[in-house]
């Protein structure tokens, strides 16, 4: 009988609560000796793992260099530009992800930071804390088009619930597509169209060399002004600057923010005190969910490693995601 290799997973520390139940889900469906840690010392001996499991947390730069063994390393998060910054794209491990474990919840953020300024939510809370009563012209969703920049698995998960509520849905893609339900996926060349075209315009890129700074000035100006920017990818997407400039001179109606440039968000950003901002902290991904999905995809790609086959959800060094 073979041994059973053995899997590394770096948790945070809340999850441990949870570690019987993650447990159990991982002796039904897959063949392998896990160990949980939740912060360094608790790896008592590095070199003797092939597999890590984990999210980017500063202090696994520190653990990595002892891990002889190791061969794949799977990321907990969607997101991975950390990877490049951390310089591990040149030490030939394989990487996966966890693309599509955000799907959900941050699909229903961008639905309700949609509603927000549609039915301008933020106005009656404004009022509210004056005990102002006071009745206004409101919008509705359907008919509108939401435009999506990057068709991924939380793009598509936006497009069925704005499809779901009467909207007509564009977007883009790393290449033109059919998709259900979406008049029209262009690649790079049409993001400009997009951005003329859309009424709520949600950015849901990677953060790669050539997303980074997609969206500056220039960009921003060729949406309508009553339009509406969401942004749940990277901050770093956006010129900052320029967009607080668009939005101060009411060259487009307003954002919904949960990523920025700078986290947190610095107390000096002109951003806290605009009326036409919603914030959140970096947090549309939230869900009681998320470690029981996380795994889930792990195991689709702990099937195709075990068979030497390439990874559902493999990082593409070449592309940077």
């Amino acid at each position: 009988m073979a041994e059973k290799k053995k899997v590394l997973f770096l948790l945070p520390k809340k999850e441990q609560s949870s570690q019987e139940k993650l447990g159990e889900i991982l002796a039904k469906k897959a063949d392998l000796e896990p160990f949980f840690a939740y912060k360094a010392d608790e790896v008592e001996n590095p070199a003797e793992f092939e597999v890590l499991v984990s999210f980017f947390y500063d202090w696994l730069q520190k653990i990595l260099p002892e891990m002889k063994k190791l061969k794949w390393i799977h990321f907990l998060s969607a997101g991975v530009d950390t990877l490049w910054d951390w310089g591990l794209e040149k030490k030939g491990y394989i990487f996966s992800k966890s693309s599509g474990v955000h799907a959900q919840p941050i699909s229903d953020h961008v639905m309700a930071m949609a509603l927000y300024f549609s039915r301008e939510l933020g106005m009656f809370e404004r009022q509210k804390r004056k005990k102002e009563w006071q009745g206004h012209p409101l919008g509705e969703l359907q008919g509108m088009t939401m435009g999506i920049l990057g068709m991924g698995a939380i793009g598509r998960a936006c497009a069925r619930k704005a499809r779901a509520l009467g909207m007509r849905v564009v977007g883009t893609a790393s290449r033109p597509r059919e998709m259900e339900g979406v008049e029209y996926v262009g690649g790079a060349e049409a993001v400009e169209k997009v951005l003329r075209e859309s009424d709520y315009l949600v950015v849901a890129l990677p953060l790669t060399k050539k997303t980074e700074g997609l969206l500056g000035q220039k960009e921003l100006e060729k949406m309508k002004k009553n339009a509406v920017i969401i942004n749940i990818a990277r901050g770093e997407i956006i010129n900052e600057p320029d967009l607080i400039k668009c939005l101060q001179e009411e060259k487009i109606k307003g954002a919904g923010l949960d990523v920025f440039a700078e986290e947190p968000l610095p107390e000096n950003s002109s951003l806290w005190e605009m009326g036409n901002v919603l914030i959140t902290p970096h947090n549309a991904g939230s869900t009681p969910y998320y470690m029981e999905r996380a795994l889930e995809i792990f195991l689709e790609n702990w099937e195709a490693y075990r068979e030497g086959q390439s990874l559902p959800t493999g990082v593409d060094l070449g592309k940077g995601y």
